[in-house]
C-alpha cells in the first residue's frame, strides 16, 4: 500500500506542475502537442484541440511537450512554436509550473489543517535545567519571534532550532498578555546530535474558522519554503551531508514508515499525513524548479530575463547545449542521491 501512496503522491506532484506549464502555454497561444501522465507503454490517448492527452503504465510523473525543434538544425520556429512566443510569454509558461506546485500545496494545507488542526506557538513543557527554563520561559508561554522573525505555527520553531548551531537567539513571548523578549543559547546534546533550547509544543487549535485555515495554510507552506532554503543551506555549508539528502527512494521509503505509523490511528490519519507528505514534495518541487540552473524552470527563467536585457534571443544551440549540461548534472546528482538512498536502506 505504501508503494502505491508514494506513486500516487510523486504523480500528482509533477503531474499538476507539468499542467500548470500546459495551461499557461496555451494562453499564450503556444502549441502543445502531447501532455502525459506516467511513464512507458501508451495504455490510451485521445486529441482535443490539437493536443494528445496520453496515460501511460507507470504511474509516476508527466511530461508536456511543446511543439518545437525536435533536434533539427536547420528547424525554423513556425507559429504557435515555444520559441516563436515572446520572452514575456515563455517566461510565463515557464514559472507556471513552479505556480502550480504553489497552489497544489495551499490547497492540501487547507485540507490538512481543515480536518487536524496547526500546531500552535504555545509551549506545552519547558525542560527543567535547561537554557530555555534558566532565561525564564514557561510552559503557556507563546513564542511570537525568533531572531526578529515572526512565527506562527511551532513547526517554524522547530525548524529554526533544529538548524541552530548554537548561537545566540532572541525569542519575544507572549505571557498573560505581555510581551517579552529573552536570549537563549541551546547547549549541544549528545544523543540528539544537535543544540537544544529544552521546549517543546504539540498544542493544536482544531477551533479555527475557515478564514484562519486559509492563512495558516499560507503559513505552512511558507514553513515548507523556508524548509527547503535551511536545508540546502545546511548542505553547502557542511552541516548536513550530501549522503544525508533524499531522493525517489527516499521518499518512498518515508512514505512507508509513515503509513505504518499512522494505520493504527485509521484512515482518516492516513490520508492527512499522505497529504502531508504531498504538501512537502510540492513546495520542495517549486522552489527547487526556480533555481537558477541549467534544465530547471529556472535556468530557463534566467537565460529568458538576459534575453530582455539583451534584446534578442539567445542561439538556439548554445541554450540546448547549457540545458544539456544542466540535465546531466541533476543526473548526476540524483543518481548520487538515489544511490546513499538504496545504501540507506540496506543498513
Amino acid at each position: 500500500m505504501s508503494i502505491i501512496f508514494s506513486l500516487l503522491i510523486l504523480c500528482l506532484v509533477v503531474v499538476v506542475h507539468e499542467y500548470g506549464h500546459l495551461l499557461a502555454a496555451k494562453a499564450n497561444g503556444i502549441n502543445v502537442t502531447e501532455f502525459w501522465v506516467g511513464f512507458g507503454p501508451k495504455l490510451f490517448s485521445f486529441e482535443r484541440k490539437g493536443t494528445r492527452y496520453c496515460l501511460r503504465l507507470i504511474p509516476l510523473g508527466g511530461a508536456c511537450v511543446f511543439e518545437d525543434d525536435n533536434g533539427e538544425e536547420d528547424y525554423v520556429p513556425g507559429p504557435g512554436a515555444f520559441m516563436s512566443a515572446s520572452v514575456y510569454s515563455r517566461i510565463v509558461t515557464v514559472v507556471a509550473g513552479p505556480f502550480f506546485n504553489f497552489v497544489l500545496a495551499f490547497f492540501l494545507s487547507v485540507i490538512v489543517l481543515g480536518l487536524s488542526g496547526y500546531s500552535t506557538t504555545e509551549l506545552a513543557s519547558v525542560t527543567p535545567g535547561s537554557p530555555a527554563e534558566e532565561a525564564g520561559l514557561m510552559a503557556g508561554d507563546r513564542i511570537i519571534k525568533m531572531d526578529n522573525e515572526r512565527v506562527h505555527l511551532f513547526e517554524e520553531v522547530q525548524l529554526n532550532t533544529q538548524f541552530s548551531r548554537g548561537e545566540t537567539t532572541a525569542i519575544t513571548y507572549e505571557r498573560n498578555g505581555e510581551r517579552n523578549t529573552v536570549y537563549i543559547t541551546p547547549e549541544y546534546n549528545e544523543e540528539y546530535g544537535r543544540y537544544l533550547f529544552g521546549i517543546t509544543g504539540g498544542i493544536t487549535d482544531k477551533d479555527q474558522n475557515f478564514f484562519s485555515t486559509l492563512r495558516y495554510s499560507v503559513y505552512y507552506v511558507q514553513f515548507w519554503i523556508k524548509n527547503v532554503f535551511k536545508s540546502l543551506g545546511a548542505l553547502v555549508t557542511g552541516r548536513v551531508r550530501l549522503n544525508e539528502m533524499s531522493g525517489v527512494v527516499g521518499v518512498a521509503a518515508a512514505v512507508d514508515d509513515v503509513y505504518q505509523e499512522s494505520k493504527s490511528y485509521g484512515a482518516l490519519m492516513v490520508l492527512i499525513n499522505m497529504l502531508n507528505i504531498a504538501v512537502l514534495l510540492s513546495a520542495n518541487l517549486g522552489v527547487v524548479n526556480l533555481f537558477p540552473i541549467p534544465g530547471l524552470d529556472g535556468g530557463k527563467l534566467l537565460l529568458y530575463i538576459v534575453e530582455i536585457f539583451r534584446g534578442k534571443q539567445i542561439d538556439r544551440q548554445l541554450e540546448g547545449k547549457i540545458s544539456l549540461v544542466g540535465f546531466a548534472a541533476l543526473m548526476l546528482f540524483t543518481a548520487i542521491v538515489m544511490y546513499n538512498d538504496i545504501v540507506k536502506l540496506f543498513k
